[in-house]
C-alpha cells in the first residue's frame, strides 16, 4: 500500500513541481553552469534511440517529484541534486569525447545522487515510479514475439555491414499497416520471392525458389532493388516501377507526361534533348485569349501527368487553361502504394507554372532544346520533392548546343537550381575537330561542375555486341547511323532504344569467393534478370516500352564487392 501510495503522490506533485518549477529554472537558464552543460551535455538518447537536446529543467523537475511526493526536500535543493548528477555527466563527457548520455543512464545517476545525499525517501518514491512506467512501457509498446525472432534473424544477414542495414531500413523495409511497423529484412526478401512465384508459378521448381531466396537473404546475389522495394502491390498495378533506369528520346508533347509518370514510379530517366528530337515538336500558337474550363487535377500519379500533358496541349494550341489542385492531399500524407510521403500541389503547381511561361515566351516559334531541358529537369525537381528522391536524370545534348553545354555554368543552383536534377553529356557522332574538344573542355573547366560528360554513340556500331547490332539495322536501315538514335541510363552504363528499361541485378563478389562460387552466382543472377525481364505489363506509357522491352529482353548482370 506505501509503494501505491508514493507512485501515486508522484503523479500528483507533477503539475505542482511543473509549474513551481518553471519560472525557477528558466530565470537560471542563462547561469554559467547552464551554458558549460550546453557545452559538453549537448544531446542526451531517449529510449527509441532518437537524440534530443539535454534539457537541464527536465533532471529538475523529476527529482522535486520525488521530494514533493515524500516530503523531503525543496525547490533550491533537488536544483542542488540536478547540478550533481549534470556535473557527473559532464566528468564523463570530458573523459570520453563520443561520450552520449541516455535517459537510462540519467535516470540511474539521479537515483545514486539522492541516495548519497540522504535523500532516502525521495530516493525510493524515484525508483518505484520509475519501475511502474517500465512495467507500462512493457505492457503498452511490447514487440511481438514474432517480430522480434524475425528482427532477430534478418540482423545476422547484416553482420558487420550496419551502413548496409541503414541504407536497407531508410529505403526499402515498406510498411506494415497492420502491424504498424515496417517489415524485416527476411520478410522483404520473401515478398520479392512470392511476387516471382506469383508471376512465374511452376517454370521454377521448389528447390530453385529456395535457392534464389537463400541467395538474396545472404546477399550473395541482389536482384534490382526497384523490384525489392515495389514487388507486390506496386508492381502488380504497373510493371514499371520494377526498372531502375529508362531512356527516351521526346519528339512529342505525351513524352514528357511519360518521364513524369516513369520518375514517380522510380525509374531514371535518361532523356536525349537533340535538335533532332525537340525541333519534331510542333510550332506555339500564338495566345489568341481563349481560355479553357477548369480542370481538377486528380490525386494519383496519372492524374498530375494528365494535367501536365493538357497543360501542354494548350498552351501551344494559343490557349489557357487554369488548374484546381484541391483534391490533392496534404503535404506529408503517407503514400500508402508507393510508400514515403506525399509533397501536396505546390510542386505540380510550380511545374504547370514554369511550363507555361517557357512556352509563351515562345509563342510564334518553337521550343528551344534547352527549354525542352529545363522543363523535363523541372519534372525531375517536381518528384524529388514528394519526401525523398525518386528519380535520376541525365541528359544527352547535341554537341554544337551551347546554351545546354553552358546550362551548369557559373551559380546556376541559385538561379536555375532545377538544373542540378540531371547529369549532362554531350553526343559525339563522328570524331570531334581539336577545335570542338577543346571547346568543350574549355566549357567544362569553367563550369566548375566537370560537365557535359562525353556519351560517344559514333563508335557504339563498332562495340556493341552482335546480336543487338543486328536487331537494330534491321528495325532502323540507315536510318541515323544504321543504329537509331540510342541513349543511355543515368549511370550510363547500358546502352538503350528510345522508350526502352534497363535490367539489373547484380553479383556481390566476396574475399573468399572461387571461380565456382562466382559462377553459381552469376547463374542466379542471371535468372533473377530473366524473370525481371518478363514483367511488361506497363500503365499509362505508350506501347512502343513493352515492344523494345520485349523484342531484346536485356539482363544487365554487374558484379560488386
Amino acid at each position: 500500500m506505501r509503494m501505491t501510495n508514493q507512485v501515486s503522490n508522484i503523479r500528483v506533485a507533477k503539475d505542482a513541481a511543473r509549474v513551481s518549477l518553471r519560472t525557477r529554472v528558466s530565470s537560471a537558464s542563462g547561469g554559467p553552469a547552464l551554458r558549460v552543460y550546453k557545452k559538453y551535455l549537448p544531446n542526451v538518447q531517449k529510449r527509441d534511440g532518437r537524440i534530443v537536446p539535454f534539457e537541464f529543467d527536465k533532471v529538475v523537475n523529476a527529482i522535486y517529484k520525488a521530494m514533493l511526493a515524500t516530503n523531503e526536500g525543496s525547490e533550491d535543493e533537488a536544483v542542488v541534486v540536478a547540478h550533481k548528477v549534470a556535473g557527473e555527466m559532464m566528468r564523463i563527457a570530458k573523459t570520453y569525447k563520443n561520450f552520449l548520455p541516455t535517459v537510462e543512464g540519467c535516470q540511474d545517476e539521479v537515483e545514486r545522487q539522492l541516495i548519497l545525499a540522504d535523500y532516502a525517501g525521495a530516493a525510493k518514491a524515484y525508483i518505484l515510479y520509475r519501475a511502474e512506467r517500465a512495467k507500462v512501457r512493457k505492457e503498452q509498446g511490447a514487440v511481438p514475439e514474432h517480430v522480434r525472432k524475425l528482427a532477430a534473424e534478418s540482423k545476422r544477414y547484416f553482420k558487420n555491414n550496419p551502413l548496409g542495414e541503414f541504407v536497407y531500413l531508410r529505403t526499402y523495409a515498406r510498411w506494415v499497416e497492420s502491424e504498424q511497423r515496417r517489415e524485416t529484412w527476411i520478410e522483404t526478401v520473401d515478398r520479392y520471392v512470392n511476387f516471382m512465384k506469383e508471376n512465374l508459378g511452376d517454370k521454377l521448381t521448389t528447390r530453385e525458389y529456395k535457392e534464389v531466396r537463400e541467395a538474396i537473404l545472404a546477399q550473395e546475389v541482389m536482384p534490382s532493388m526497384r523490384a525489392m522495394q515495389f514487388s507486390g502491390d506496386p508492381a502488380r498495378k504497373c510493371n514499371t516501377c520494377f526498372y531502375n533506369c529508362s531512356f527516351t528520346a521526346p519528339s512529342k508533347l505525351e513524352d514528357f507526361a511519360e518521364i513524369m509518370y516513369l520518375s514517380m514510379q522510380g525509374c531514371g530517366v535518361g532523356y536525349a534533348v537533340e535538335s533532332q528530337n525537340i525541333q519534331q515538336l510542333p510550332q506555339i500558337e500564338k495566345q489568341s485569349g481563349e481560355k479553357l474550363g477548369t480542370h481538377v487535377v486528380a490525386d494519383s500519379k496519372e492524374g498530375w501527368c494528365d494535367a501536365l500533358t493538357l497543360g501542354l496541349r494548350t498552351w501551344y494550341g494559343g490557349k489557357d487553361i487554369e488548374f484546381d489542385f484541391s483534391k490533392i492531399r496534404p503535404a506529408g500524407s503517407r503514400l500508402k502504394t508507393m510508400g514515403g510521403k506525399a509533397s501536396g500541389p505546390e510542386p505540380l503547381r510550380s511545374l504547370l507554372s514554369f511550363a507555361r511561361e517557357r512556352i509563351l515566351r515562345r509563342q510564334g516559334r518553337r521550343l528551344r532544346n534547352i527549354d525542352a531541358h529545363d522543363i523535363i529537369c523541372k519534372i525531375g525537381e517536381c518528384v524529388v520533392a514528394g519526401g525523398v528522391r525518386r528519380t535520376a536524370m541525365i541528359s544527352l545534348s547535341d554537341l554544337d548546343d551551347v546554351e545546354i553545354r553552358d546550362a551548369k555554368k557559373g551559380q546556376f543552383f541559385l538561379t536555375d537550381p532545377y538544373r542540378s536534377v540531371a547529369n549532362n553529356s554531350a553526343v559525339y557522332e563522328t570524331k570531334p575537330s581539336n577545335a570542338e574538344l577543346m571547346d568543350e573542355w574549355v566549357a567544362l573547366m569553367k563550369s566548375g561542375t566537370g560537365e557535359r560528360g562525353i556519351f560517344n554513340r559514333g563508335s557504339l556500331a563498332e562495340t556493341m555486341p552482335e546480336r543487338r547490332l543486328k536487331l537494330l539495322r534491321k528495325k532502323y536501315g540507315r536510318k541515323n547511323g544504321f543504329i537509331g538514335q540510342v541513349g543511355t541510363n543515368p549511370c550510363g552504363e547500358i546502352i538503350l532504344q528510345s522508350k526502352q528499361f534497363c535490367n539489373l541485378s547484380e553479383v556481390i563478389a566476396r574475399a573468399g569467393d572461387t571461380e565456382k562460387t562466382l559462377l553459381r552466382k552469376a547463374k542466379l543472377a542471371t535468372l533473377l534478370g530473366t524473370y525481371q525481364s518478363t514483367l511488361t505489363k506497363f500503365n499509362y506509357i505508350s506501347k512502343d516500352w513493352t515492344d523494345n522491352c520485349e523484342a531484346e529482353r536485356l539482363l544487365g548482370v554487374s558484379i560488386t564487392g
